[in-house]
């Protein structure tokens, strides 16, 4: 189907503002061209303007068009009883004339077999017999279809030049259901509002007046009996036509219900068996306040009905909803307190509406509650409960399991470890989500009962700030804590979570059997877990990629990357995504698109690379294989030297600096700084094995042999390929001579070169160059140092053969480039 519009003959022109975006995935159910497509839903949604936009958009381009207006021009059969494929709309169908409609469709297809036909009506019908039966090929596009979602929506106000925030979108959106009037009317008011709201700040009332008109207009033009039923089936959020039967009485027939589904004020979709209607939140919002006006005490009693009902069906978030518009607000949150995993994982834009609607004085009844409304709905900046103390020595932790306000301390202390995190500051937030830990198991032994359904979220919530930190061993601890705890229906965004992160955290420290059994194990969670999916996922895809790579297996490293993509400015993972990026580049040969990533990450990610943190350690040698992969020996060095850490992946990566640059007593002296057995780093490990036979090859051929073998031998006991790449193919190649070990065949190409040129200064020289850098002019140098103008000249011509440069500006130039003078 073409993209460019054009006037299609006998297909009417579509003027309207909804006009203006194409709806792809409405066009791409049209594009089926089923026998029969019938697309219902009220009035005002836009069922003409769908059709007829398809159409002028290219839609049926083989086709003859017929287009009949179901209000002045019946259509006979008769009248297509020729065989040219053709399209014959029937727009604008009501929900009464539906049945026998379809009905005349049918009977035309069946005698017209080159033809197909949509049909639109004002509302939900059921669908005929000769449908439900089966045989003819046929499709529904029901109102739900057509409600817009936050990207249309933000299409419509770019086209009508209206700016509207990433995060208010979605809320928007939600709130006025999608209804394709209400959101143009939205649209159009706020576009006029939008010079108060920039001055203001407020452009709610604009919205609250669009919804009103919408709903008062079409309340008006009900009679006294729809009305009323209008009035009273707004208790319910959702309902089939028993509902409304059940709780609103008798009178509340399907005719009337088809009224208002008519109008636009309730959307109905029917699934083969029975009709189920649902009201726009904001929609429900306005009628449900007037039938509060009129009828208070039957609303609260109506609500708290259904709050106990849908409770004891295990709907846990419609019954906390209900509760609350009761404003039971003890009932409410005792209903988040105990579903809390549950809510977060599938329902979560309800339960943040709801922590914001429950007063303070309440969830303060309710330690985790209180946490999560401080974590999710309130600024964490300036919080007050950031300002509590909580004792970070274990023992005192541990006495405090045992008291009263144990609870309220395990959720304070976890928002405060969050906040940490979020603020950048994660070796304290690693250290505070730590301290939780004795506190916890001391609540388990003498209060479990005060020990919340959040414990799952909890542990996961202190794993990641430990992972971050760079403690990969507790963090470890902790994931798999949460992993077991949230083996329960309803915690499946836990356990997806700690799966992906256990393989992650295994993957990088290089034990391959471990990463695969937790990647199994994030497998068998086969669901989508709603607004957390993708986000939960990043750590799974992480492992999956560096253990690809560690087989080889480029292919599969490449696929998880492609859906990894570039890590968003809000992604905490960020670091670990960079670094798989940087790991497959070095694996491909392709170190210099690796490190244009790796710098255009950290670019986005500058607040968050805080010393000694994973990303930082991970980045730090990633960055130092990288500068030796393309040659440059004195940037690696520079890199190098700006590591405080000490940490194997770090010191590994420096060895290797040493041994290509030509250092190779340096290089042993560097891994000696570890205890390698006990690092914990199984890959860094054996890449200090092999890094230290090849330091060993021209002086100890023996510790050489010993070095290879040991390396070789948990390589292949890992099953890790990639790890035997850590140094260059020709030492390989001697190391297997010399062993009498076979190399393993079928390694990918070089990653790194056999020797890595570095230019090195004299203190002198540097000293030299630093002052011109400081803008010492050169006729002052020999003054500033103490020195004949001779010997200065005799150094600057020094550098400028050790830099290839011929004058001292070019050798400041190349100084700086290579990280001398950093």
């Amino acid at each position: 189907m073409g993209s460019a519009s054009q006037i299609r003959s006998g297909v009417p022109a579509a003027r309207s503002a909804l006009d203006a975006v194409p709806r792809p995935r409405l066009f791409r159910m049209l594009d089926e061209q089923r026998s029969l497509t019938v697309v219902q839903a009220p009035k005002g949604f836009g069922k003409r303007v769908l059709v007829a936009s398809w159409l002028h958009r290219g839609g049926a381009p083989d086709r003859q068009v017929i287009w009949v207006d179901h209000d002045t021009s019946p259509i006979e059969v008769p009248d297509l009883v020729d065989d040219t494929p053709c399209l014959v709309v029937l727009n604008g169908v009501e929900p009464a004339d539906a049945p026998a409609a379809l009905k005349k469709m049918l009977i035309l297809l069946e005698h017209c077999p080159a033809a197909i036909a949509v049909v639109t009506v004002h509302g939900a019908v059921e669908l005929p017999p000769e449908l439900a039966a089966g045989g003819l090929d046929h499709s529904w596009v029901s109102a739900h279809h057509l409600c817009f979602s936050p990207e249309e929506m933000e299409q419509l106000c770019r086209s009508r030049g209206l700016a509207v925030t990433a995060e208010r979108r979605p809320e928007l959106c939600s709130e006025l259901g999608g209804v394709p009037s209400l959101v143009a009317s939205a649209v159009a008011v706020l576009r006029v509002a939008s010079a108060a709201a920039t001055t203001t700040g407020h452009s709610e009332p604009a919205l609250e007046q669009v919804v009103g008109d919408y709903v008062h207009h079409r309340l008006s033009g009900l009679g006294e009996d729809a009305r009323a039923i209008a009035l009273k089936v707004a208790v319910m959020t959702t309902f089939t036509d028993a509902d409304a039967t059940e709780y609103v009485g008798g009178e509340a027939s399907a005719e009337f219900l088809d009224q208002l589904g008519t109008v636009g004020l309730i959307l109905g979709t029917f699934d083969g068996v029975q009709r189920r209607w649902s009201w726009p939140p904001a929609v429900r919002e306005v009628v449900l306040g007037i039938t509060r006006a009129h009828m208070p005490a039957w609303v609260d009693e109506t609500l708290t009905r259904l709050a106990r009902e849908r409770r004891d069906a295990d709907r846990h978030a419609e019954a906390a909803v209900y509760a609350a518009e009761a404003r039971r607000w003890d009932v409410a949150a005792r209903i988040l307190d105990e579903n809390w995993s549950r809510l977060v994982a599938s329902d979560f834009e309800v339960l943040v509406r709801l922590l914001r609607a429950v007063p303070d004085s309440v969830t303060d009844e309710f330690p985790g509650l209180a946490a999560g409304k401080a974590l999710f709905v309130n600024a964490l900046t300036g919080h007050p409960l950031l300002d509590i103390e909580i004792p970070s020595d274990p023992n005192e932790l541990t006495c405090l399991g045992t008291e009263p306000d144990a609870a309220a301390a395990l959720h304070i202390g976890t928002v405060q470890a969050i906040a940490l995190r979020l603020a950048g500051n994660l070796r304290e937030a690693g250290d505070r989500a730590l301290a939780m830990v004795p506190l916890v198991e001391s609540m388990l032994v003498h209060q479990p009962g005060e020990v919340t359904a959040q414990l799952p979220t909890l542990r996961l919530q202190w794993a990641i700030g430990m992972q971050l930190a760079g403690d990969l061993g507790q963090s470890t601890v902790q994931f798999e804590q949460a992993y077991r705890d949230a083996l329960t229906p309803g915690s499946d965004y836990v356990v997806l979570n700690a799966a992906g992160s256990l393989a992650a955290n295994w993957a990088l420290s290089g034990d391959l059997t471990r990463a695969d059994e937790w990647l199994s194990a994030g497998s068998r969670v086969d669901i989508s877990v709603g607004y957390w999916d993708e986000m939960i996922r990043v750590a799974g895809r992480v492992g999956a990629a560096l253990a690809h790579l560690d087989r080889l297996d480029a292919e599969g490293a490449a696929v998880e990357l492609d859906r990894l993509g570039v890590p968003a400015a809000g992604e905490e993972l960020w670091g670990l995504v960079a670094y798989a990026h940087t790991q497959y580049a070095l694996t491909a040969g392709d170190a210099y698109a690796g490190l244009t990533v790796l710098h255009r990450i950290v670019d986005g990610h500058r607040r968050l690379l805080q010393d000694g943190s994973l990303s930082h350690v991970l980045l730090t040698a990633a960055e130092i294989d990288l500068h030796l992969a393309l040659g440059h020996g004195n940037l690696a060095r520079a890199v190098a030297e700006t590591d405080t850490t000490g940490h194997p992946l770090v010191v590994v990566a420096s060895a290797r600096m040493e041994l290509l640059t030509g250092n190779p007593e340096a290089a042993r002296t560097v891994l000696k700084r570890i205890s390698w057995p006990d690092s914990g780093w199984l890959r860094a490990h054996i890449e200090a094995l092999l890094i230290e036979a090849g330091a060993c090859l021209l002086t100890d051929r023996d510790a050489a042999v010993r070095a290879w073998s040991r390396g070789t031998t948990l390589a292949e006991a890992l099953g890790n390929r990639r790890v035997l790449m850590s140094v260059p193919a020709d030492t390989r190649r001697e190391l297997a001579h010399v062993s009498g070990a076979a190399v393993p065949e079928n390694l990918a190409a070089e990653v790194f070169p056999l020797s890595v040129p570095e230019t090195v200064l004299t203190a002198r020289e540097r000293e030299i160059l630093l002052l011109l850098a400081d803008g010492v002019a050169r006729k002052d140098l020999a003054k500033t140092i103490y020195v004949s103008n001779n010997t200065v000249k005799t150094h600057l011509r020094r550098i400028n053969v050790k830099l290839g440069t011929g004058n001292a500006v070019t050798a400041l130039a190349r100084a700086q480039e290579l990280g001398l003078l950093s």
